[in-house]
């Protein structure tokens, strides 16, 4: 169940820009969804110095029109306690709405857009990659039972890694989504994918941001983890296949630029990114160069 969580959480992360404009679409009025917030790892609150909860729904996936989003006032939960289980509601008006989850932010900021591990669940189910849609009919009072798992353990933050992705090959029509992730060594087994120190599920698809033929790259910010980053990855999903049937198309390894932890058994290498540090380069000790960090996208890798 967790490894379907770990890629469903974080595509939500552009939700957040319309809450970090400070802009409160209010409440539709009629029918309406209800449900409980499953909160796990609450131990991990005061770590993550977690402040409120909310709840947000939106039509499309991936989101469309902003202005669509609709989100409920903050949500309180027991900090005393491991696991808490809160009852919500959301008035909506009737129609299929393809996004309902959990976000939270730190005591004293604001919601903010850049930091992707303020998604702390979806409305899903098991062997369902993409959140689980909720329609509402015209005849519908309500609709009950949409539960979300919200687990402060899936917090990523506390760094940031920024950088570029440029594409090449032709895109590929068949293209549902693309993951970013940092990673403490190159993954050599599927359970390695789930150590991952950051993901993004936000990136476009297109193979050019907002379409736009001059801008051939897509610059990203992504909040990652404190701690040894050794190997980033691009990762394409199509819309047919199998929920897990990921692709490749980029990747990076990270020179050993600092020295190697070890930790137990494990060494990890790689550059060592503190708590509030932005990664983008790093120089070469040898001749001085400058090595920014950027992916080349290959679209002719998504196909058979």
């Amino acid at each position: 169940m967790k490894f379907i969580y770990l890629f469903a959480l974080v595509f939500l992360l552009l939700f957040l820009s319309i809450v970090a404009c400070n802009i409160d679409h209010g409440i539709e009025p009629g029918p309406w969804i209800e449900g409980k917030i499953l909160i796990q790892s609450i131990d991990k609150v005061e770590e993550a110095k977690a402040g409120d909860l909310i709840v947000v729904v939106a039509p499309d996936f991936p989101p469309g029109n902003w202005t669509d989003i609709i989100k409920t006032p903050p949500i309180y939960f027991d900090r005393n306690v491991e696991k808490d289980t809160v009852d919500y509601i959301v008035p909506l008006n009737s129609g299929t709405y393809d996004v309902v989850a959990v976000l939270w932010k730190p005591k004293g900021e604001e919601w903010s857009f850049e930091t992707i591990s303020n998604i702390l669940g979806v409305y899903t189910e098991p062997n369902l990659f993409k959140p689980k849609s909720v329609t509402i009919n015209k005849a519908d009072k309500f609709v009950p039972n949409i539960d979300i798992y919200a687990d402060f353990g899936f917090i990523r933050s506390g760094a940031f890694i920024k950088g570029k992705i440029s594409y090449v090959g032709e895109f590929n029509p068949d293209s549902e989504m693309m993951i970013l992730a940092s990673f403490p060594s190159r993954p050599s087994k599927v359970s390695d994918y789930l150590f991952a120190l950051g993901w993004d599920l936000t990136l476009p698809i297109a193979r050019t941001p907002d379409n736009d033929p001059y801008d051939p790259y897509y610059e990203f910010k992504l909040d990652v983890s404190p701690g040894n980053h050794k190997y980033i990855a691009l990762f394409w999903k199509g819309k047919k296949g199998s929920p897990y049937d990921f692709k490749k198309i980029a990747d990076l390894e990270i020179p050993n630029i600092d020295p190697p932890i070890k930790i137990g058994t494990l060494i990890y290498e790689g550059k060592r990114i503190n708590k509030g540090q932005t990664f983008e380069y790093w120089i070469d000790k040898a001749n001085g160069d400058t090595t920014w960090i950027n992916l080349v996208a290959d679209f002719n890798k998504t196909y058979p």
